[in-house]
């Protein structure tokens, strides 16, 4: 059984996660520190990524895969420190992946052009940092697969409730394969937080 990945990942996400609340406010310089204030609302976000897949299959040989995929998240920032919301990411290529999680004989599985909606709830520690967990389904038409996901976002706040956000997250489909997918792109805040400076 193959859990390096997965070990990568939790060691990843321990990483920043210690980073972000040992340093708070190392983005602020002393005199200009931000006030902020927050209300519910939702935050919508469209990204463009590239999703890893370790166990990928091309002329009958094993090779790591690269390929392009989009990601469209709403969530309901329920206040400053939690979120819940559907995210969803789309794969836009075709392919084929050996099955290696808990199987004792792996096989082919073919996969056209997989979309994977998920449940994510997401802790905010601080103002940028969010650390992500869920499950949802991955569906094709040859068959679908339930999943888990963690994952790290890091949004850099600008005018007008726009956020530019970089993403990764670790989907696991349950007794068949792993999918890494790291995306970077826009978050509209639609009655949610809002920023102001003092001094």
């Amino acid at each position: 059984m193959r859990f390096y990945n997965l070990n990568s990942a939790v060691a990843f996400i321990a990483c920043i996660s210690f980073l972000a609340l040992s340093k708070p406010s190392f983005a602020q310089p002393q005199g200009h520190k931000p006030m902020q204030t927050e209300e519910k609302g939702y935050k919508i976000t469209l990204a463009l990524g590239h999703a890893h897949i370790h166990e990928g299959v091309q002329a009958g040989e094993e090779k790591w895969l690269m390929m392009p995929s989009w990601a469209f998240n709403a969530d309901y920032v329920i206040n400053k420190h939690w979120a819940l919301g559907l995210h969803n990411d789309l794969i836009l290529e075709d392919f084929t992946v050996e099955e290696h999680l808990h199987q004792v004989d792996h096989k082919m599985l073919e996969r056209s052009r997989p979309f994977a909606t998920k449940v994510v709830g997401t802790y905010k520690p601080g103002n940028h940092l969010g650390l992500m967990v869920g499950v949802g389904d991955e569906i094709t038409k040859e068959e679908n697969l339930f999943l888990s996901t963690v994952g790290v976002d890091y949004g850099i706040h600008l005018h007008g409730g726009w956020e530019v956000v970089g993403e990764l997250t670790y989907d696991v489909k349950w007794k068949s394969y792993d999918t890494w997918v790291l995306g970077f792109g826009v978050s509209k805040f639609i009655g949610g937080r809002h920023y102001k400076h003092k001094g």
